[in-house]
């Protein structure tokens, strides 16, 4: 008796565990409303292509590409000023003037103070600063514009990708939609040959026909579904937010 109370609990504790998530993966995957038109609830496809952009890790990384190459150039066209150098240095003595002259009608004094502070700027430019320099900038230019390029390939290649998914969503979902009537048609059909079998009307043959034509449809269905939820996922990784946030404020 306590045995099968025991299991009396246990069937009920997995059917209602089956039950939660079945509810839990139904509103995981299907936030919107399945039976309505999928387009007409969420965002046009230009707005969720920005967020897309927005939110796109490989679009940011070109991004800092760019930027570390603006520097680059930055950095190359400023290079030449590690020639120039300053300097201020002090020197003592005993304060002593020394002059010197001559008797010829040109008189030379010459006076000099043995200390004091000294100070200026030196500047020594290589021949590679006038020959190489231009060609370095250039190149650090070219690289710059290389890296603008290929954000803009990058924004290309996933704007398509978007589209792309975005539609195939739509279509699954209309056939998901489509499916699940002739699924629904074809049980019908089955359960009305089961009673005409019963009362003799049809034979096993036809009961036999109509089965395989009931599995087949709630296959079909399946597998319609099993592609919309691959989609659906694969487009909320791809834009870079939850369905949620896609959907049409009401």
């Amino acid at each position: 008796m306590q045995l099968k109370y025991y299991i009396l609990i246990i069937l009920l504790f997995l059917t209602q565990l089956l039950n939660a998530q079945t509810k839990a993966n139904n509103d995981l995957i299907f936030v919107l409303d399945e039976k309505s038109d999928m387009q007409s609830q969420i965002l046009p496809l230009d707005s969720i292509i920005e967020i897309a952009i927005k939110k796109s890790f490989s679009v940011k990384f070109q991004d800092d590409l760019i930027d570390a190459a603006k520097y680059q150039v930055d950095f190359a066209q400023r290079v030449w000023t590690n020639n120039i150098v300053g300097f201020v240095g002090y020197s003592a003595g005993n304060q002593n003037l020394i002059s010197a002259s001559n008797q010829n009608a040109s008189t030379l004094d010459a006076t000099n103070i043995t200390n004091g502070y000294r100070m200026g700027v030196q500047i020594n430019l290589p021949l590679y600063e006038f020959v190489g320099r231009k060609s370095r900038v250039n190149l650090y230019k070219s690289q710059y514009n290389s890296t603008v390029n290929k954000k803009e390939e990058t924004i290309q290649e996933l704007k398509k990708e978007v589209i792309q998914t975005y539609y195939s969503m739509l279509y699954y979902n209309n056939l998901v939609n489509i499916r699940s009537e002739s699924k629904q048609t074809t049980i019908n059909q089955y359960l009305i040959a089961q009673k005409q079998f019963k009362d003799g009307l049809i034979d096993i043959a036809e009961l036999s026909r109509l089965k395989t034509i009931e599995v087949n449809s709630r296959a079909d269905f399946e597998e319609a579904k099993r592609q919309f939820s691959t989609l659906y996922f694969l487009f909320e990784n791809l834009v870079g937010v939850p369905m949620q946030q896609l959907i049409l404020k009401k």
